[in-house]
């Protein structure tokens, strides 16, 4: 009897070592399958999931956003062939006049002294200049350099892995300047991770340039464009340099084309204004 209840105790005990040890042993990790850093064999989760933003701003109304983090999401704007990248649209001068203050002269007398005092202070004249000021709205500009040629690109300054974006949207908003001479335009992200890319245009490989015509846009206001990011072609999103462009020929030289606004990603369904 005594036997059986020492085996009892000792795999009692063997048991709770065991299972002790076990415990110790359980993998911590990121168990969120939505996330970035994903640890298919954790067992607990640590706290330690990370995740991208759901949509961030490239450009909106003079200036450009950032991915993220304002220091390593950082944007560059390219005009790749005519090196003019912006437009200022809605100009509102306002013009204040010159002015002129005349002080007139004066004589102070100050009769509590003996012989009384006399001062006198003579006439000033001050004149306040006119000024100009103007205020508007700066916009990303897609101009065709001599050959009607036209490329206009917005990158990032630091790779990002966009693959929390396969299935989002590339959104922004366009309008034609007057008399457009195109009836397309190309628009394109990066094609490649594995170029370093650079200073130049050239050096960035492009995803396949998916046409917009041009008869869904007018000259007066601006029209949303949206574009299924899984729409482009011979991309890359584990690593990816380039966010927005727009490139084409044939059109009339030295023109100014397209004028675009408040462009974006958003990794879910856009919602409808």
């Amino acid at each position: 009897m005594r036997v059986a209840l020492y085996i009892i105790i000792l795999c009692s005990i063997s048991s709770f070592l065991f299972l002790s040890s076990c415990k110790k042993n359980v993998r911590k990790g990121c168990t969120d399958p939505a996330s970035l850093n994903y640890d298919y064999l954790a067992e607990e989760d640590d706290g330690s999931c990370k995740y991208l933003d759901t949509s961030f701003t490239i450009w909106s109304n003079e200036n450009l956003g950032f991915w993220g983090d304002p220091l390593t999401g950082s944007f560059e704007v390219n005009s790749c062939l005519t090196n003019m990248p912006t437009a200022f649209l809605n100009a509102d001068t306002t013009i204040t006049p010159a002015d002129t203050t005349i002080t007139p002269a004066d004589t102070i007398i100050d009769n509590t002294v003996s012989p009384p005092d006399t001062t006198f202070i003579p006439a000033d004249t001050t004149i306040t200049a006119a000024d100009t000021t103007i205020t508007g709205d700066t916009y990303l500009s897609v101009n065709s350099d001599a050959s009607g040629n036209y490329e206009l690109l917005v990158k990032l300054l630091n790779k990002k892995s966009a693959l929390d974006f396969k299935n989002g949207y590339l959104v922004f908003q366009a309008k034609l300047v007057d008399n457009p001479s195109i009836n397309n335009f190309g628009v394109f992200i990066h094609g490649n991770h594995l170029n370093p890319g650079g200073a130049y245009c050239d050096d960035f490989h492009y995803s396949d340039l998916l046409l917009v015509p041009t008869s869904v846009l007018n000259t007066t206001s601006f029209t949303e464009i949206s574009i299924p990011l899984a729409d482009f072609t011979n991309r890359y999103m584990q690593n990816i340099d380039v966010v927005f462009g727009i490139k084409g020929s044939n059109a009339s030289p030295n023109t100014s084309l397209i004028i675009i606004s408040e462009v974006k990603w958003l990794s879910n369904i856009p919602t409808a204004n």
